[in-house]
Order: structure tokens, then sequence, then C-alpha cells
């Protein structure tokens, strides 16, 4: 921290890994900044005492910034997280995730909407409503006998309210697929066989295999299989690697798998034969890519050539 009249540093504070975001209290006694996946409190007027230090993020800490009431701390990371904090216990009070990794965060004026800007440069925007706080005014209720007809049907035509627990009208709980309730019970091996062995839509086998990879265990679920568990993942790579939608991870996947089973090769015809079908689609769909570049680049020298572009 340096003195803005004589241009002499005050404070120093090692943050223990390069310092990604500061931001400071408007109080101006109470420092914060973030590094690696840490957020680390200093007490400006004890020296840069530490205070506390936060680890709620599994990656580095991008960005720090205040709420416009100054009462929260909100924090945006490469773990795809976004979380605000109460500045008077410094608790995690809510939690977001995005589809990529979050390099910025901040709120509007008011404090209705939340502003994130991601990696994949998609800005998110959410937007929180503003109760209306106005009470409608009661009238006044009839005086009624007790015991009357009119005194026991009281009520009987009012709707419930939204928050009125009505019996026999509770929503049916949506039952989980087989490999979601494998993926809660951090059961990775059995939701992959599952959604392989079930046949269920490419997309969905796809997106179990990008959670495996973000949860880090894709090895361990495509290690150690034998000729008929291994069999039926070379089976879906051979079929889907060259769909585009799949192409990015679905050789990722192959990747881990050549290096894992190389070593192995020729012990089991059966798969050797599943190798040599993946290989031959992959070379296939290599000579297709530079066909399609060339004549791209003989349309962009015609396009050139007459002045067409």
């Amino acid at each position: 921290m340096w003195d803005k009249r004589s241009g002499d540093c005050t404070v120093t504070m090692d943050h223990g890994a390069p310092v990604e975001s500061i931001v400071a209290l408007p109080t101006g006694g109470i420092v914060i900044s973030s590094g690696s996946n840490k957020i680390k409190v200093w007490d400006v007027h004890r020296s840069g005492h530490l205070l506390t230090t936060l680890s709620n993020h599994q990656k580095t800490v991008t960005w720090l910034a205040l709420d416009s009431t100054n009462t929260r701390l909100l924090s945006s990371s490469l773990d795809h997280q976004v979380k605000m904090y109460d500045l008077s216990s410094y608790k995690v009070t809510h939690s977001i995730k995005y589809s990529a990794p979050v390099l910025a965060v901040g709120t509007t004026a008011n404090n209705t909407e939340l502003i994130a800007g991601c990696s994949d440069g998609i800005v998110h925007v959410r937007k929180h409503p503003t109760p209306n706080t106005a009470v409608p005014a009661k009238r006044p209720l009839s005086v009624l006998k007790p015991g009357s007809a009119a005194f026991l049907e009281r009520g009987k035509n009012t709707p419930p309210a939204p928050k009125d627990a009505v019996s026999g009208k509770e929503p049916k709980r949506k039952k989980l697929a087989p490999y979601d309730l494998h993926l809660k019970r951090f059961q990775y091996t059995e939701a992959f066989d599952h959604v392989l062995k079930s046949r269920h839509n490419p997309d969905i086998v796809v997106s179990v295999i990008q959670e495996l990879f973000r949860r880090d265990a894709i090895k361990r679920v495509v290690s150690g299989r034998n000729e008929e568990t291994l069999q039926p993942v070379l089976n879906f790579l051979e079929a889907h690697i060259t769909n585009p939608k799949h192409c990015a991870v679905l050789c990722d996947l192959a990747h881990i798998i050549t290096s894992l089973y190389s070593p192995v090769l020729g012990v089991s015809p059966a798969v050797d034969k599943l190798f040599e079908k993946l290989n031959r689609r992959l070379k296939f769909e290599l000579k297709v890519q530079e066909r399609y570049m060339k004549l791209q680049g003989a349309m962009e020298c015609f396009f050139t050539a007459t002045g067409l572009t």
C-alpha cells in the first residue's frame, strides 16, 4: 500500500501467491486480496495483520467486488463458480455455477442484477426481482355468530396462498435416471457403464463423460478394463468420434484410452480389431478435412482474383 502524498510504501502484505484482484472496504481499514484459490482479509490499521483466509474455491480466484451496499463480497473463479460472502462473518451466503470459468463479477447500483463475464465470451446477467412491499388493505370482517351455518362455512371459497401447504397436491419429485443416481453416489464406473449399455442418446453419454472429466475421474473409470468391458467404450468412440458436437471430448477420451492400453495391444484380437477400426475412421476423417481445407483455399483464391470477397 502506497501513500500518494509522499510516494512511499506504507504497508506490505504477502498473499503467498500471485495476486489476481484486490478490494478495500469503504472504511479504509480492511483490504481483501485474492490469489491462487484463496481470499485473504487484512487489517491495514494493524500493519497489514492477516485477519482470516477463505478457501471456498477449488481453482484460482480471478476477481473480487463489493455489492452496492458494501455488505457483501463477490468472488469469481476458474472453477466456474461465483460466491457471495457476508462481510460480517465472512461466510458464504450464495453460490452460483456457470458453464465456463468466470473472469469477472459485479452488481448493478441497485443490487438487482448480478453480472458475470466468462472465458467463453459470454456475459451472464441474473436479475433478482424486487418484491412488491405494498400491503393490500384488509376489509373489515363481518361478525358471525359462532355455531351458525355461515360461521362453519367461512373461508371455504378462499383460494390457498402460494405458501400454504395443500394436502394431496404435493408435486411429485422427479425420479433421477440411474446414471444420475450413480453420479450422486460417486459410483463413476457404474454411471459410465450404464449409459453405454443402455444405448442412451449420444448427447447423454457425452454429457456423462464431460462430468467425469470435470470431476477428474475419467482416467480411473476407463483404466483396468478387460476385453468385455473395453469393447463398448471403443464401439462408442468409433461410432461418434467424428461428430462435430462431440469430437473434442471424445478425442480426449480416445487419447487417454490409447495411452492406457497401447502396451497390451495384441493380447485380444477383438480389441485389436476395434482399435484398427477407430484408426481407420480417424484417418478417413483427416483426409476429408484435408480436402475441405484445400477446397476452401481454392475458393478464397478464386474470390480474391475475381473481387467477389
